[in-house]
């Protein structure tokens, strides 16, 4: 069996210290599978939210749907051992290929520490025995509905085209579906998936007769043995699509299906991290298996309307998203106001057009310019950092278990062992300057998150003690606004740490004015500002124009021997 490694260590500092958990995360995909990815993501950040005293992570990934042998897991059975250190608080299993895995080795790994199980349809536990204290977060993939749901929407169809993959979890699933549909044979024709790569099951669904429809369920594997990611799939089977195509999961609305009655995995997560909470800790409250149902409809207007489907169609309470406001509504308020402001200051402003407009050109021109220069370096840093942790980390992981093998061979060199070392050190370093180009929990925890682990890297690798305070921020801050602050944050206490020789920072994260307020304060030497300006230094001149470019505000104030402050204010 080939295995994905992913391990990420995520500490919360809490102001009340606790013992610390440690949460071992089986992943049955890779940490960043569409739709599963969501599960561990909303456990990672709920956990520790709910208990409210450090955790710690250890996420690990398999291939599972390649199948393989019991000899083909013992090597990553014995990586488990070697790098979990102390036995796991907590085992969680995202979904059915990790669940089966871990209760094969389960006598091997960590016998005596609970299990939950994630995210797994209620048809899977037939003929599986769990233990008095393992627990289960189920779904019941009601597949039957995304039948009714086309013939609602569309009477006139009379074949289903189901596109899934040739993995052994995939065809399962084929046959799961086969069988739901046969209570519609009267009405549908259901195309199987048998089998096919993707640029195979692109063509099918592109020569589809009319009155038909695409049930995208996943495609993880092709007939060819080429691994692909879910959302990607579904992009290109909706581009080529002559049908409409539905799904399954709440994630996939608004990536190409029409809609209906989904499942929400992030839920499926938020109700997993409440229960291990319940687990962890014996006097939270009850630990009972949970079951999370499917969602309320919703649909995409914008597929309704590729598709000719009316509203009136639609099941009682559908929601509808991704509906274009007017454009009245969405400018009322200041149209009438510049009308007004055009109305009353028109004749004085007349003589002032040419120039205004000559400078403004100008300075369009140069701030399009700064723009795109920002831009295009924060995208290279994020390809380069992902291409060092998405590839070079994974081989250099995969080199250190193949040298952990050789070590334990009887006949094995005698500079094995340091080779292998070597190579972890080589791995860890190689994260590291991943990490300083562009952190990936920015983009996978988002701001606060990335706050928290900024200040804690900080604080680790210098004499620096910082705290953060990030109360009342939303969960969902828009990306260019949450780069902005993470910059402006990063370059704060780097100068705080390494000119101010500051001893203590705090980080105040909080919404305002409808918009996003981060201030950065130290106790350090400060400085003179008008001076600083003069000097035109290249990190406050790259803090000021990425606020710029956000339409906000900077303010910095600083007195020699006072220490400094840095507020910024972006939209949000």
């Amino acid at each position: 069996m080939r295995v994905t490694l992913l391990l990420s260590l995520v500490l919360i500092p809490v102001a009340a210290a606790g013992e610390v958990k440690r949460v071992l995360i089986i992943h049955s995909f890779g940490r960043d599978f569409a739709p599963f990815n969501a599960i561990g993501l909303v456990i990672r950040t709920d956990l520790t939210l709910l208990l409210r005293q450090p955790v710690v992570f250890h996420d690990v990934s398999l291939d599972a749907e390649r199948g393989g042998t019991a000899e083909d897991e013992r090597p990553f059975v014995e990586y488990l051992l070697r790098r979990s250190g102390a036995p796991p608080d907590l085992v969680i299993a995202n979904g059915t290929p990790a669940m089966r895995f871990y209760l094969r080795h389960r006598d091997a790994l960590f016998p005596e520490r609970p299990l939950l199980v994630s995210g797994i349809d209620h048809r899977m536990l037939d003929g599986i025995r769990l233990r008095a204290k393992d627990r289960v977060v189920s779904v019941d993939l009601d597949i039957s509905a995304v039948a009714r749901t086309i013939l609602q929407l569309r009477p006139q169809t009379t074949t289903i085209a189901h596109v899934l993959g040739a993995s052994p979890l995939e065809q399962f699933w084929a046959g799961e579906v086969q069988r739901e549909f046969a209570q519609f044979s009267d009405e549908l024709r259901l195309l199987p998936p048998d089998g096919l790569s993707l640029d195979e099951m692109r063509r099918r669904v592109a020569a589809l007769p009319p009155d038909s429809a695409v049930f995208y369920q996943m495609f993880a594997v092709g007939a060819d043995g080429v691994q692909h990611e879910n959302e990607q799939a579904l992009a290109s089977i909706r581009e080529s699509s002559s049908s409409p195509v539905f799904g399954l999961f709440a994630n996939q609305l608004g990536k190409g299906i029409v809609g209906g009655s989904l499942f929400d995995l992030r839920q499926v997560g938020s109700v997993t991290a409440e229960l291990a909470a319940n687990m962890l800790e014996v006097n939270r409250g009850s630990d009972a298996n949970r079951h999370v149902e499917k969602q309320a409809p919703a649909f995409d207007w914008r597929e309704l309307q590729r598709w000719g489907i009316p509203e009136s169609r639609l099941p009682p309470g559908a929601e509808v998203r991704f509906r274009p406001p007017s454009l009245w509504d969405q400018h009322k308020v200041p149209v009438l106001v510049g009308v007004a402001i055009v109305l009353f200051q028109g004749a004085l402003i007349a003589a002032l057009l040419f120039q205004r407009a000559r400078r403004q050109s100008a300075e369009e021109e140069a701030a399009g310019l700064s723009g795109r220069l920002i831009t295009a370096h924060e995208d290279e840093r994020r390809r380069l950092a992902r291409e060092l942790h998405d590839d070079l980390t994974q081989r250099l992981a995969r080199l250190a278990i193949d040298a952990g093998r050789m070590e334990r061979a009887s006949d094995a060199p005698a500079g094995v062992r340091p080779l292998r070392e070597d190579l972890v050190r080589l791995s860890e370093d190689v994260h590291a300057l991943s990490y300083r180009l562009h952190p990936s929990v920015l983009d996978d925890l988002g701001l606060v998150e990335a706050l928290r682990a900024e200040c804690d890297r900080v604080g680790r690798h210098g004499e620096m003690r910082v705290e953060v305070n990030t109360r009342d921020t939303p969960d969902a801050v828009p990306s260019e606004a949450s780069l902005c602050l993470f910059r402006v944050a990063q370059e704060a206490l780097s100068n705080a740490a390494r000119h101010g020789r500051a001893s203590a920072a705090t980080v105040l994260l909080s919404p305002r004015d409808r918009g996003l307020q981060l201030a950065v304060s130290d106790n350090g030497t400060g400085f003179d500002p008008a001076q600083s300006r003069a000097r035109a230094s290249l990190g406050l001149a790259s803090m000021r124009e990425r606020v710029r470019l956000l339409s906000g505000h900077l303010d910095i104030e600083s007195t020699p021997g006072r220490g400094t402050t840095v507020v910024a204010w972006v939209p949000a």
